[in-house]
């Protein structure tokens, strides 16, 4: 039987094992074909937190080249690296296990963009005048891990050189590409410019003992960082941690012994660990999403003056009558599109477990939790002290654009200034306190919690003075009956909703429209002739939003944080009434938005309202079938080979035949 005779049967046999080949691949997940993955390749979009590499501090070293530093100079032992000026260059991917000490020099890496470079500190102490000690100017991703039972120090100078800044490099240590620290070492970075950290991409951390001191933030991240089994020691005139996305903590410990803001990003999320924060301002700060009435969130420039997203538009800060000048300027002149980049950014704070610890003795317009979003707690243990001054907050969310405060688990203890408290929102599957003791209490003074039987279920000496306390835990109860003791004064209660406020709540103004767990309309008017005088309309008192200082003027109307009479976030001068919208008398309530229920104002739509939407958008996009952009790159790229090599099958067939 000669092949020629078949050649019509060997095009079609080959076209259906291309056709097999071709189906197979783009379902081989689902027939149990594992592909190989690069987990730390930079475009890998995967939902693995730490890969096996971030998790390895102990890799293997005997292939590594050696590199000892030796003042200006050092000795290189291996391949893919060499001296240049002072400094140590990397140049391939590989191990470099690096030991010794530079007067005045870096190391650079600077390798293919592909490149995975592995540098293990093994006692390092290095000095750069005028750059980062670690500069990462390209390779895929670095890690850098830290030798047991070593101690390794970095340190920049002030001032950095004019191809640094060029580069806008910020920190002792610098990266442009994906970091991430690991080991059971020690390492000590000191920063006089700028951070003490500055990462273009993603930092990770899971291990070590890591030590920072900076002018301005002790960690500034672009994108993503993710941290546990580490310890971190961070000392920062700003912000302790600084992510442009998400920060995550799985494990480990973070103490923030001084900074500004403590953990500022759009996403935080806390599952584990010990985190402990010492802030003048903000202890936690997701900053997404949009101020009030959905206006751009307007730039908190800090301390130090650099752009950093800020949560509240006409805030002060560090006394900056250039910043509220601009706040004024900017309020509701932002671009259409940039509002809505701003409405649709998710931003929200979840802790799930561990201990947060926040404590401020002198903010002024501080929170120890604060979210332009969501504030979701389904575990741990947390403790906020912020000192009783002020327009501070132990707790802020963004009820205004229809964020929601949330629990369901854990415990809450959470003290500060009544003038802008929020309680938790009514939707809470675990009951909370919001308790206001408008008297105020002493820094020191115990705060206890007792159920009916006198059994203490939550108590702590709170550090600073207060006159708000919130506080939650799976203990309480509806319809249970508690004792809130503050020093010697002490209050029976009995738990009517999940979430409600007591004490002189009724009677003493403080933030609006806490979301089914506030004060909506109880409000009273400093300076009136009875300060417990009730607003029945909630005009005088507070129409929706985030509150009046109190002791300011009239009232407010519209929200926002002002030490005055407020009218929609800005000050109304020696506590004068702010002008009335057109055609509205004076003590007249403003007309409801069309399909806004009373209980509503400024919050946007209600929680119930959130989940039908939510649950009516997740209804419309599922699928019976695999939409096209499902697959991936990979599995197109299988079948843009196949094509070809069908295509050439057949060719050769039929030239084949012919011959």
């Amino acid at each position: 039987m000669s092949t020629n005779k078949h050649i019509d049967r060997i095009c079609i046999i080959i076209t259906i094992l291309a056709v097999l080949f071709t189906v197979i691949f783009m379902n081989g997940e689902k027939i149990g074909i594992k592909a190989v993955i690069d987990e730390d390749a930079e475009g890998y979009e995967g939902t693995a937190d730490f890969t096996a590499n971030d998790l390895d501090g102990k890799w293997d070293t005997s292939s590594s080249t050696y590199i000892t530093l030796e003042d200006d100079t050092a000795t290189i032992s291996g391949t893919g690296a060499y001296v240049y000026d002072g400094s140590v260059y990397i140049s391939n991917g590989g191990t470099y296990v690096v030991s010794g000490s530079l007067t005045d020099g870096q190391i650079v890496v600077d390798a293919y963009q592909s490149s995975k470079i592995w540098i293990l500190f093994d006692g390092v102490d290095i000095y750069c005048e005028d750059s980062a000690a670690l500069y990462v100017a390209q390779a895929e991703k670095v890690f850098l891990t830290l030798a047991d039972g070593t101690k390794n120090l970095l340190t920049s100078g002030a001032e950095y050189s004019e191809e640094a800044l060029a580069d806008n490099a910020g920190g002792t240590v610098f990266t442009h590409d994906d970091l991430t620290i690991n080991g059971s070492g020690s390492l000590e970075i000191t920063a006089s410019y700028k951070h003490g950290i500055d990462a273009n991409d993603s930092l990770v951390i899971t291990g070590g003992n890591v030590t920072i001191t900076a002018p301005q933030d002790g960690i500034h991240v672009n994108d993503d960082m993710k941290f546990t089994s580490a310890e971190l020691t961070i000392y920062a005139d700003d912000d302790g941690i600084h992510a442009g996305q998400a920060f995550m903590i799985e494990s480990g410990t973070i103490l923030i012994d001084g900074c500004y803001e403590g953990i500022e990003a759009i996403t935080i999320e806390i599952r584990d660990g010990d985190i402990t924060i010492y802030p003048t301002d903000d202890g936690l700060n997701a900053n997404g999403g949009s101020s009030t009435f959905g206006f751009g969130g307007m730039q908190d420039r800090g301390p130090q003056g650099q752009d950093d997203q800020s949560a509240e538009a006409g805030t002060e800060v560090a006394g900056s009558e250039e910043v509220m000048a601009q706040s004024d300027d900017t309020v509701g002149t932002g671009s259409e599109s940039e509002a809505d980049a701003a409405e649709d950014e998710e931003t929200w704070i979840h802790i799930s477990g561990g201990t947060l610890t926040v404590l401020n003795d002198s903010g002024r317009d501080a929170d120890g939790i604060d979210s332009n979003g969501d504030i979701i707690i389904t575990g741990g243990t947390i403790r906020v002290s912020v000192v009783n001054s002020g327009s501070n907050s132990a707790i802020d969310y963004g009820s205004e654009s229809g964020g929601v405060c949330e629990i369901s688990g854990g415990t809450v203890i959470a003290c500060g200034s009544y003038s802008m408290a929020e309680a938790f929102d009514s939707s809470s599957e675990q009951c909370a306190i919001l308790y206001i003791y408008s008297e105020g209490a002493e820094a020191g003074t115990p705060v206890t919690l007792s159920d009916k039987d006198g059994n203490v279920i939550l108590e702590w000496d709170v550090p600073y003075s207060y006159s708000a306390i919130s506080l939650s835990c799976p203990e309480l109860k509806v319809g249970e009956t508690y004792t809130v003791k503050i020093g010697d004064n002490e209050e029976s209660i009995t738990l009517e909703e999940s979430s409600a406020s007591y004490g002189d709540a009724s009677s003493t103004m403080f933030g609006g429209n806490h979301m089914g767990g506030g004060m909506m309309g109880h409000g009273t008017r400093p300076g009136s002739e009875d300060e417990n005088e009730s607003s029945e309309s909630g005009m005088e008192g507070n129409v929706s939003g985030s509150g009046n200082d109190s002791g300011g003027g009239p009232g407010d109307f519209g929200g926002g944080h002002g030490n005055k009479g407020d009218f929609g976030g800005r000050d109304s001068e020696n506590g004068e009434m702010p002008q009335m919208p057109e055609g509205m008398e004076e003590g007249e309530m403003p007309e409801m938005p069309e399909g806004m229920e009373e209980g509503n104002m400024g919050g946007g739509a209600m929680p119930g309202e959130f989940e039908e939407a939510s649950a009516a958008t997740e209804e419309s996009t599922v699928s019976n079938g695999t939409s096209l952009t499902e697959y991936s790159s990979e599995t197109w790229l299988w079948l843009g080979v196949s094509v070809p090599v069908l295509i050439g099958a057949i060719i050769f067939a039929k030239l084949f035949k012919k011959h």
